[in-house]
């Protein structure tokens, strides 16, 4: 259930992520009051592990009240997965997405519709959902749609954007009803430079008097084609993880170093991975519609998998538990 707070409990901003819901109960809004409305939405830790959003905001929090300032502008403040963050994990086991709960009908449409519901009753300035990356990435933006204030807000964070058509059930898109709304990605967990550049965002977004625009021009932007899922019940490996005897007992072997081509151009024909199994049954590529559109980026070359045309690359891990609840990685283009 949605916890609600019209001021920050006391000691909010001086509680790790792992000891918020003690102190919470729960998913939570935090209403905080600043010198200009309308306020900005801020979303962290919809991913329980992913703590550089809330480290942040805990950073940008504790300077203010060192000084008895309130910021700039108010926030309403969503801290999403907190059971999660207890156990230092993505989701807990059989717990759906926090990202991927903002439509339809599920067992978790009442926490999802109470945060909308009160969202919709305030004029809101702009949104921000804050994660940190899933494999090796650049820091980028992630929008759902582009307009000359989506891409002026991604550019305050980094030139590299992405639009993503699918999922459809991220809160971004979902909020994107009520103000222009971008989701950062900030770099890898656990490294203090992504928490700083977090930082610096925050303030940035704090401080502005309006929300800028820009053209899709000023952005190296990408469209999100498809997703690429790694089947149910497959036994497989990374080739750079395991030895030949433990290869051979698997059904699938992906190629190494994908992940250190995130965002970059691959070309044609480069090698993906090796199947034991038809390809059918091994891996999935699904597009913005949810169509199996396998064959139009993945060819089986009698077991050897490659590439069925040019690509980029994005989010492609090496994380197992991501894996199972997300995806191997998207396949995206240049637009």
């Amino acid at each position: 259930m949605l916890q609600f707070f019209e001021r920050p409990p006391a000691t909010l901003f001086s509680t790790p992520a792992n000891e918020l819901e003690k102190l919470l109960g729960g998913p939570a809004l935090v209403h905080i009051a600043g010198r200009q409305t309308p306020p900005l939405f801020l979303s962290v830790l919809l991913h329980g592990n992913e703590t550089s959003g809330w480290q942040a905001m805990c950073e940008v929090m504790s300077k203010l009240v060192a000084t008895d300032a309130q910021p700039e502008r108010s926030v309403i403040l969503f801290i999403g997965n907190v059971a999660a963050s207890a156990q230092g994990v993505r989701s807990l086991p059989g717990q759906m997405d926090f990202n991927r709960i903002w439509r339809g009908e599920h067992g978790m449409t009442r926490l999802a519709s109470e945060v909308l519901d009160r969202l919709a009753q305030t004029p809101l300035f702009a949104a921000l959902d804050i994660h940190n990356n899933t494999g090796r990435n650049p820091h980028y933006t992630v929008l759902t749609q582009i307009n000359a204030a989506t891409v002026g807000l991604a550019l305050l964070f980094s030139e590299k954007a992405v639009l993503v058509e699918e999922p459809d059930t991220v809160l971004t898109r979902a909020v994107q009803q009520f103000c222009p709304s971008t989701t950062v990605e900030v770099g890898p967990v656990g490294d203090p430079q992504s928490t700083a550049r977090t930082v610096s965002l925050l303030e940035r977004y704090l401080t502005l008097e309006q929300v800028p625009e820009a053209a899709i021009s000023e952005v190296q932007m990408h469209l999100s084609l498809a997703r690429v899922h790694v089947r149910p019940g497959v036994a497989y490996e990374f080739a750079d993880q395991v030895s030949k005897s433990e290869a051979a007992a698997q059904d699938l072997i992906l190629t190494a170093g994908m992940e250190a081509v995130n965002f970059h151009p691959i070309k044609t024909g480069t090698e993906f991975g090796y199947t034991r199994k038809p390809l059918a049954q091994t891996l999935q590529v699904l597009d913005a519609q949810h169509r199996d559109v396998t064959s139009e980026f993945l060819i089986d070359r009698n077991g050897h998998v490659t590439l069925a045309r040019p690509l980029v690359p994005a989010m492609y891990t090496t994380d197992k538990a991501v894996i199972a609840q997300d995806c191997l990685c998207y396949f995206m283009e240049r637009i």
